[in-house]
């Protein structure tokens, strides 16, 4: 009779087979890189459009602004309304139309990159908080109001020194503005008659 040792069991043909699973996670790994990477590019795509329709806004404000300011000028460019302005501006590029204004001497301070920043900057979400007047173009923030101690009582306050001093932040808050007031006319050496 033969004296057998050991076992009759070997562990190698009991391992289980998990690449299937490190396949899978290296699969959703790269299918959410990739997700990613579309959503990222959304975004950038999403923020750069903002940015050239801020900057669209300038060049028609400050297109129209000149038209008013040199009737003469305007006659030959056909520019009589904001819409038309508009139009003007979006048929030559709004960074077109800015350098064109910039060399016309209609721009001086600030450029329009730097309004550009500034328009930028606010989209961030740290400067969600201020907003702008829309009959004065007055940059304000609204804040807890600990005068009256309740909670949904705000008040105005000016937004930070810091960033009112912005080059462009003024320019900006301007076109901000919805309607005109008779003291912007005289400012351009126009009066309105009743």
């Amino acid at each position: 009779m033969a004296f057998q040792t050991g076992t009759q069991v070997r562990p190698e043909l009991g391992r289980a087979d998990v690449s299937g699973f490190a396949r899978a996670g290296m699969i959703t790994g790269q299918a959410l890189a990739n997700l990613g990477a579309q959503v990222g590019g959304a975004i950038a795509a999403n923020k750069e459009k903002k940015a050239n329709a801020q900057l669209s806004k300038a060049a028609t404000g400050l297109l129209f602004k000149m038209a008013q300011s040199n009737p003469e000028g305007a006659a030959g460019l056909g520019i009589e309304t904001m819409e038309d302005a508009a139009v003007a501006v979006n048929v030559i590029g709004a960074k077109n139309a800015m350098e064109l204004l910039s060399e016309m001497g209609q721009v001086e301070q600030p450029t329009a990159s730097e309004i550009r920043g500034v328009a930028q900057l606010m989209e961030r979400p740290e400067f969600e908080g201020i907003k702008f007047d829309e009959t004065t173009g007055e940059a304000y923030m609204e804040v807890p109001n600990k005068e009256t101690l309740r909670p949904f009582d705000k008040k105005r306050v000016p937004v930070p020194e810091q960033v009112a001093a912005l080059p462009g932040f003024a320019q900006y808050a301007q076109m901000q503005r919805t309607t005109s007031k008779p003291r912007d006319f005289e400012a351009m050496g126009m009066r309105v008659v009743e």
